[in-house]
């Protein structure tokens, strides 16, 4: 298996940031101890969450994106925040859909727990993003909620697709 992990030098208002090469599933369990790494001083559930977006992204790129796939965990404004991106070689655009007995709970989740998340799309890839709001853990109903036809938060931004000029 070839799956590697690049911590990167810390930029201009990013504390941490790490770049992980995704081959396969095996490369989830890499997603899920890098996370817990990056948020070493949180606990609770901010760091449950923040696994389980980074995991779904992860596995949605394997399952539906064509290789190859990376996925970076940057910690930006001073950790307050987790952006996760997920890049993969297929041009479709990720929906949210209706759970049901064949799929459909990634985006649902991802949409319940980041606090924003879209898709830029370029010529040869897209990439798939979510930010988590690790100053307000645990928090998922905010003033700013917008409830969806079924009575849940749509999340602050939601869906976003930017096509990269």
């Amino acid at each position: 298996m070839n799956m590697s992990v690049r911590p990167t030098a810390p930029n201009a208002g990013h504390q941490n940031e790490y770049e992980l090469t995704v081959v396969d599933g095996d490369s989830l369990e890499l997603v899920r101890r890098s996370v817990r790494e990056l948020m070493a001083g949180y606990v609770g559930i901010a760091i449950d969450d923040a696994v389980l977006v980074a995991y779904e992204l992860v596995s949605n790129a394997l399952r539906h994106g064509l290789p190859p796939c990376a996925c970076r965990l940057i910690a930006v404004d001073e950790s307050r925040s987790l952006r996760i991106e997920v890049d993969d070689a297929s041009a479709d655009t990720p929906r949210v859909r209706t759970p049901d007995l064949s799929g459909g709970r990634g985006l649902f989740i991802v949409n319940q727990l980041a606090s924003s998340w879209g898709v830029i799309c370029q010529d040869a890839h897209k990439t798939v993003w979510a930010e988590m709001n690790l100053s307000h853990s645990g928090d998922r109903h905010a003033d700013n909620d917008v409830m969806d036809s079924n009575g849940l938060p749509h999340r602050g931004g939601g869906l976003g697709v930017h096509r990269a000029e």
